[in-house]
């Protein structure tokens, strides 16, 4: 055992940093931060990670998979208290330390999504810490869909009382990601009649609404977060044209651009550029989006979400692609912790918060052991 016992020394591993990967190196922590980071093994550790990787935690900005938890099948609903505490066992046991829960203020009754069920989440997420049995830090991302009134009332009532990230989002069917009919009919599971009609009174609903006032609307949700050092993400912008209005107005993150064009212009202005880590692990995107994996290479993503599938977001690391592996563990751990102004955390350093996870690649990358600042939440005998 370590000879301070209010240390704990992991060694063996190879340690990733920021700047490389250390063999057999040891990185060992105290009262939630790391105190040391040694690029050779320690005879007998508290922790031998012997063949397997020592990682930062990682850092999801953007997962909707609660709503899986929620709703697990068609006509069951899981309490909601349930529904947060499985997930967060799900985010730890994937190596995600600090999870954004993307949850939408929207009324599409289609997808199970309603402005009330998102507020009753917002305050359970709230709620939700070690104090009251979490296992990893849960934040609230408020996701506004802005050609709702409503929901972009019930957005700003939701900011002032307190968030950690909110999104804008202009979801018109037949428009942007939703253009396609591939992508409408997977997101609207309905016979073909039925479809056609809930489709064109969603499209109705929200196309009556200028853009004019959308953009008034982005602003004032923009202007309001921003006062409250709140960081914004626009989602699915479908054009330059819209990127361009929403860098205009203080926009911070470009989620999910449909387009490589619209990532190369996000880029250009200086926006974070993220996408969906399960594109990568899957090779391409499910609703006719560009291929992450292409534009990673071209440089136009900076971080990775899990959107629905946590576990994606360790697999991602694994996938090569010509690049460091310093390089592709950044993209799901320090980048989205800084995109966030999470600066204390995310990458392996001394006097960073002690969020650190074990991995083992073989046979596929899983989680062997996973702490939140010092904490152990998850342990794979």
């Amino acid at each position: 055992m370590n000879d301070n016992a209010n240390q704990t020394s992991i060694s063996g591993g190879n340690v990733v940093t920021p700047t490389a990967v250390v063999e057999n190196g040891t990185v060992t922590f105290s009262d939630g931060k790391i105190v040391s980071v040694e690029a050779e093994s320690h005879a007998n550790p508290d922790i031998d990670a012997t063949g397997k990787y020592i990682l930062p935690g990682l850092v999801d900005l953007h997962g909707d998979d609660i709503e899986r938890h929620l709703f697990p099948r068609e006509g069951e609903r899981v309490d909601t208290a349930i529904a947060l505490d499985r997930c967060d066992i799900a985010n730890a046991s994937a190596g995600v330390t600090t999870k954004y829960h993307a949850i939408s203020f929207e009324d599409v009754p289609d997808d199970n999504r309603s402005i009330e069920l998102a507020r009753r989440l917002a305050e359970q997420i709230r709620n939700f810490n070690s104090e009251t049995g979490a296992r990893v830090d849960n934040r609230l991302h408020m996701r506004c869909e802005i050609t709702n009134e409503t929901a972009v009332e019930a957005v700003s009532q939701e900011i002032k009382s307190g968030g950690d990230l909110v999104s804008l989002v202009s979801h018109v069917p037949g428009t942007g990601p939703l253009a396609s009919e591939n992508t409408l009919a997977q997101r609207y599971d309905h016979p073909d009649g039925e479809l056609e009609t809930s489709l064109q009174a969603l499209k109705t609903r929200r196309s009556g609404v200028s853009e004019a006032e959308l953009i008034s609307r982005a602003r004032g949700i923009t202007e309001l977060a921003r006062s409250r050092n709140m960081p914004v993400a626009s989602h699915d912008d479908g054009t330059v044209a819209s990127v361009d209005n929403v860098a205009a107005i203080g926009v911070d993150i470009s989620e999910y651009p449909p387009s490589h064009r619209v990532a190369q212009r996000a880029t250009e202005l200086n926006l974070t550029v993220a996408m969906g880590a399960p594109n990568v692990v899957r090779g391409g995107s499910l609703c006719d989006g560009p291929d992450a994996s292409q534009a990673i290479k071209d440089d136009v993503v900076d971080i990775l979400c899990s959107d629905f599938r946590p576990q994606s977001l360790l697999s991602s690391v694994f996938i090569e692609n010509d690049e460091p592996l310093k390089d592709r563990v950044l993209r799901v751990s320090t980048a989205p912790a800084a995109a966030a102004g999470l600066y204390d955390r995310g990458r392996l350093e001394c006097g960073a918060r002690a969020d650190i996870i074990i991995a083992d690649p073989d046979p596929s990358p899983s989680i062997v052991r996973t702490y939140v600042a010092g904490d152990e939440v998850y342990y794979s005998a």
